[in-house]
């Protein structure tokens, strides 16, 4: 009888231990999601400026002249961006398409400075490539849901 309790405590003293090292397991997709939310969350909007004049300047071989004007460019679009984050909700159009007039606006002065940056054939291609996003971005969209 000893024996048998002896072995029934050691088999659930085991059964703890193992149970303790078992790693859990985020649901699937989860740490994949949470992991891109926390890396866009910690940039300062000086940094997401200089990653976005990095890509551009590599994607469509820009001047130093072009890489800098680029970089300030978005450098001033992130600290908008983060200005409106930081507003108070009262302060937030509550007019679903007052507020998307007002990204349009805000895209089509972008687009403008942007344009006048570049040179033609490298607006043409930064175009191209926005396109591309916009159509991989639509059809994951489509076969999500």
């Amino acid at each position: 009888m000893k024996k048998l309790l002896v072995l029934l405590a050691a088999c659930s003293i085991s059964a703890a231990a193992s149970a303790q090292t078992t790693p859990v397991k985020a649901a699937p997709g989860q740490h994949r999601q949470m992991h891109k939310q926390g890396h866009k969350q910690n940039l300062t909007p000086e940094q997401r400026a200089d990653r976005a004049a990095q890509k551009l300047t590599k994607s469509l071989n820009l001047s130093a002249a072009q890489s800098q004007q680029v970089r300030q460019l978005h450098l001033t679009r992130m600290q908008e961006h983060q200005a409106r984050k930081n507003q108070p909700a009262a302060m937030v159009p509550a007019d679903k398409k007052a507020r998307h007039q007002a990204m349009k606006g805000q895209k089509a002065q972008y687009d403008a400075q942007l344009k006048q940056i570049l040179s033609a054939e490298q607006y043409t291609k930064y175009a191209q490539m926005r396109a591309e996003k916009m159509a991989k971005h639509q059809a994951k969209r489509q076969n999500k849901g």
